[in-house]
């Protein structure tokens, strides 16, 4: 996995995290020249849901990404195909890389959470080492992306930005 890698990007609603996550490592792909397919799916997602207003205006207060690709955006519960399609399966919490070792074991080499991925991978290796290095591991949960849902739009603002920090991170970290 690296150039060209397709990246599969999951929380719960896929209304918030994962398709912000999404539009920013859609951007720093097409920045950088990574070259990654990116997609957004999640664990209980209805289909069809746009994203909220907040999350509209979280994304807009990161002029460096292209807040633009949310509004096409429509929710999309995971699946095999997903999970399939996917070099790498990268998720906003523990437990939803609990949740996708239970109903898709064959994809437990590939599946972490994001912000373990970032606290615990080794800077300058390759993305695919990254990840089956943590993929080794088991989930933990101090390393969730804050689930905005039912919160304020500071909630919002805080979960795009920390969301930000964990895609340039994941970008500029890993040799591809």
């Amino acid at each position: 996995m690296g150039e060209g890698a397709r990246l599969l990007v999951v929380c719960t609603g896929n209304v918030a995290r994962s398709p912000m996550l999404a539009a920013m490592l859609e951007t720093l792909s097409e920045d950088l020249a990574r070259g990654w397919s990116v997609r957004s799916a999640g664990t209980l997602a209805g289909e069809g849901d746009r994203v909220s207003p907040r999350t509209l205006v979280a994304m807009a207060s990161l002029p460096e990404v292209d807040g633009s690709l949310l509004t096409l955006h429509r929710s999309h519960r995971l699946g095999a195909a997903d999970v399939a399609w996917a070099d790498a399966i990268l998720t906003a919490e523990a437990d939803h890389v609990r949740h996708l070792r239970r109903a898709f074991p064959d994809a437990a080499p590939t599946t972490v959470s994001v912000g373990q991925l970032i606290a615990e991978a080794p800077e300058g290796e390759p993305l695919s080492a990254q990840v089956a290095l943590v993929a080794a591991r088991e989930p933990d949960d101090r390393h969730d992306v804050t689930d905005p849902a039912g919160g304020d739009q500071s909630v919002y603002d805080d979960t795009a930005a920390q969301l930000w920090v964990i895609a340039r991170q994941l970008a500029f970290g890993a040799r591809d």
